[in-house]
């Protein structure tokens, strides 16, 4: 069974793919939020939330990811 992509590196990705630009054209996500603690605290099914979210500003896009490890890009 293949390992889901870090929390931070399908926000990328999927910012990467909105812009049609790849990936690495992008600014670092590291510039907006603690990728570390992002991808620790809501990345997986082990996270300690059980209600929450958490809201910053990237690449032009407001991104808000749930406690569930989902996320809104707008």
């Amino acid at each position: 069974m293949a390992s889901q992509a870090p929390l931070s590196i399908q926000i990328v990705t999927e910012i990467s793919r909105l812009e049609g630009v790849e990936p690495f054209e992008l600014p670092p996500l590291e510039d907006c939020v603690d990728t570390e603690s992002l991808d620790t605290l809501f990345g997986s099914s082990d996270a300690p939330f059980h209600a929450g979210s958490v809201s910053f500003h990237y690449a032009g896009y407001e991104v808000t990811v749930s406690h569930t490890g989902e996320f809104e890009i707008a």
